[in-house]
């Protein structure tokens, strides 16, 4: 069962992973904000995550055969391309 004393480790847990990642002013954040902005930075990071986790697969498979080194500078071109 939720506690208030895990409620507020929770929020100050949030509070502790905006401030990492920047947000100077996170303490002064209302709950609200801090809940909004909290899922979009672990959004933010499981799609970082996910992109490192693909593209050491891709580097992997690059090494083992010419197509998956084409695919890999594929999605190096990708991430790196401006439009």
């Amino acid at each position: 069962p939720l506690t208030f004393k895990t409620w507020l480790w929770g929020i100050r847990r949030q509070v502790s992973l905006l401030l990492a990642e920047g947000h100077q002013e996170a303490r002064d954040y209302t709950i609200g904000m801090i809940w909004d902005e909290s899922t979009l930075v672990v959004e933010r990071r499981n799609r970082e995550h996910a992109t490192n986790a693909i593209m050491t697969q891709l580097a992997v498979l690059s090494v083992l055969s010419k197509d998956g080194a084409r695919e890999f500078k594929k999605s190096i071109k990708k991430l790196n391309d401006d439009g």
